[in-house]
């Protein structure tokens, strides 16, 4: 008797959201929209994409949501237009209960400071793209050299990344500065040192190295002993003394 009258109670409870659903979606399409709500989930204060440059976007395409019947708004164009924005990553559309339109971006999100021989000074996001600086100061690991905008997609993003979401590498590493493919530098802020990666190919392995080396080395003979770190060699760290009397 029991499990039917809760069997009867569940049937009745799924037929209520059932009709609640269906009338509400009823009403919904006559509703018109009261307005626009935006929310810019950015790890950067006062960062690349505001508020007022979400909704320049609305203005230049002609969509203006507000006052329209929601049933006439199309959410997925909405989306569409925001993600066709090179400084934006994701973007999703939604309506309250009330009638508001939500409008949630997550900008993308810069992780390295490229300055490259030719003068070109932007930021290299974590997909890839370049962003433009303009006005925004972003404390990020700076890239110097011969920097091809592909050799920055291709070869210096992952490093940058690792070294970004490494939490000893980035209080470590400040600068790469690129000589050719196979002269990548690396500039630490401890010690006065310069680390000689090589190319960027097995950088973890390497990198992997050089901290066993920190941790069993240099933290016994101290950080200014060497003038140059050397990776480049397999399974080897090469170090050169800052009187030039070389030792492995």
């Amino acid at each position: 008797m029991k499990t039917a009258f809760k069997i009867f109670l569940l049937l009745a409870v799924v037929g209520y959201l059932v009709v609640a659903v269906w009338k509400f979606a009823g009403q919904a399409e006559d509703r018109t929209c009261e307005g626009v709500r935006i929310e810019i989930i950015d790890s950067i204060p006062d960062g690349f994409i505001t508020e007022g440059y979400v909704r320049s976007i609305l203005t230049q395409n002609k969509v203006s949501p507000e006052g329209m019947k929601i049933s006439e708004v199309s959410l997925e164009r909405i989306e569409q237009l925001m993600l066709e924005e090179p400084h934006i990553e994701r973007a999703s559309c939604y309506y309250n209960a009330a009638g508001w339109l939500h409008i949630r971006v997550v900008p993308q999100q810069p992780v390295l400071h490229v300055i490259s021989g030719k003068g070109e000074d932007y930021y290299l996001s974590s997909t890839g793209l370049t962003m433009p600086t303009g006005s925004f100061n972003v404390d990020l690991c700076v890239a110097t050299g011969n920097i091809t905008k592909k050799f920055a997609a291709e070869q210096l993003l992952e490093l940058a990344l690792f070294i970004r979401d490494d939490l000893f590498w980035s209080e470590q590493i400040e600068q790469i500065h690129v000589i050719s493919p196979d002269q990548v530098m690396l500039y630490p802020r401890v010690g006065q040192h310069v680390i000689e990666l090589g190319s960027t190919e097995g950088f973890q392995e390497k990198l992997h190295r050089l901290r066993i080396f920190y941790r069993e080395g240099l933290e016994r003979v101290g950080w200014n002993k060497y003038q140059t770190i050397s990776l480049a060699y397999d399974d080897q760290v090469v170090c050169t003394k800052a009187n030039n009397t070389k030792n492995k």
